[in-house]
């Protein structure tokens, strides 16, 4: 309980007080970590890709939640081993419960005036690392995702958009490098959270 409040009062923090998006370093360090230990992460996404599709909203976010979980791990220099990735699983109610929600109300978004969708896809950007992280229900972490996203929604937007562009480079490069670019980007991802929320 100690720790929710923690993140719940860090997420009113940054929505009150502001903070700026240092999107170099979080490149940087992404890369960094994905370094550390290429080969689980290339062998991980390359099962992440193969049970997405069968898995769906099921297991999308307990995956997801893998990258997170290790990056943390390597920032840190704890061993890693594969079967660490699946640690997502132990979150699997409010993971779950997040991806379907959080993809409901995106796809009203969408349907209804478009723009909407697109500020959620945004604003639910730190959602899982504050589920996991901070041991948040479900919505607790979707509120303070966004909260704290939306203090800086644009400078967000654009992290969102390079995380996009490099996977569709990714996707280019005869769609091995997905195989890359993927965790690169969790790894980005993580280093903005941890450098923003903290871990």
């Amino acid at each position: 309980m100690e720790i929710i409040n923690d993140y719940n009062s860090k997420a009113e923090e940054l929505k009150n007080q502001g903070f700026r998006l240092n999107f170099e370093k979080y490149i940087s360090k992404g890369f960094h970590i994905f370094m550390r230990k290429p080969d689980l992460f290339i062998l991980y996404t390359l099962i992440y890709i193969v049970l997405m599709p069968f898995g769906g909203f099921l297991i999308s976010g307990p995956l997801t939640a893998g990258f997170f979980l290790v990056a943390k791990k390597l920032e840190r220099n704890e061993p890693v081993r594969l079967d660490d990735f699946f640690d997502g699983f132990k979150h699997f109610v409010p993971l779950f419960l997040f991806t379907l929600i959080s993809g409901i109300l995106i796809f009203i978004g969408y349907i209804a005036l478009v723009l909407p969708g697109i500020y959620l896809t945004v604003a639910y950007t730190f959602a899982i690392p504050f589920i996991i992280f901070g041991r948040m229900d479900f919505w607790d972490a979707m509120e303070s995702s966004r909260k704290v996203v939306t203090k800086e929604w644009f400078s967000f937007f654009i992290l969102v958009i390079i995380v996009a562009v490099l996977n569709i480079i990714g996707g280019l490069a005869f769609g091995i490098g997905v195989l890359i670019s993927i965790p690169v980007s969790f790894c980005i991802l993580y280093a903005a959270f941890d450098d923003i929320v903290g871990t």
